[in-house]
């Protein structure tokens, strides 16, 4: 099966970035359109993110779940280690991670998501991607 292209935006509620690395917890939304894949036209997906962190303005540090609602009601949920290092100037991360669970579960995932910044807590908003390459069918 072709991988699954998701393009779309991101608002996540954020504790902010410390000097010294600090735990935290972070939760939001996505909003995505999706094509191929097994998707017969492109398709508005909705996302909840959240996750807990031990980062500091330095280094990302943290664990990010991910579930994906489908059109037909179906789920992916997605889980996604981020140990980063945070560089300069940079607007957005790239990660990976697996879908662990629902729709494409064993999948990989490959996503692109906006930096936090350092300094007092924040909603952290931008663009979003991600790519889900569906796990191979056993024979």
């Amino acid at each position: 099966m072709l991988p699954v292209e998701c393009t779309g935006t991101s608002k996540i509620e954020s504790d902010g970035l410390k000097e010294q690395p600090t735990p935290q917890t972070y939760k939001g939304t996505r909003s995505y359109v999706c094509s191929g894949g097994d998707l017969l036209a492109p398709t508005a997906v909705e996302s909840v993110v959240e996750g807990t962190a031990n980062s500091s303005c330095t280094k990302l540090s943290a664990t990010t779940r991910e579930t994906l609602t489908w059109p037909d009601g179906t789920t992916s949920e997605i889980e996604i280690p981020i140990e980063v290092a945070i560089e300069p100037g940079a607007v957005d991360v790239r990660v990976t991670g697996t879908v662990v669970k629902g729709k494409y579960a064993g999948g990989g995932v490959t996503s692109t998501i906006p930096m936090p910044r350092c300094g007092p807590p924040a909603r952290v908003e931008g663009p979003a991607a991600m790519t889900i390459t569906p796990a191979a069918p056993v024979a």
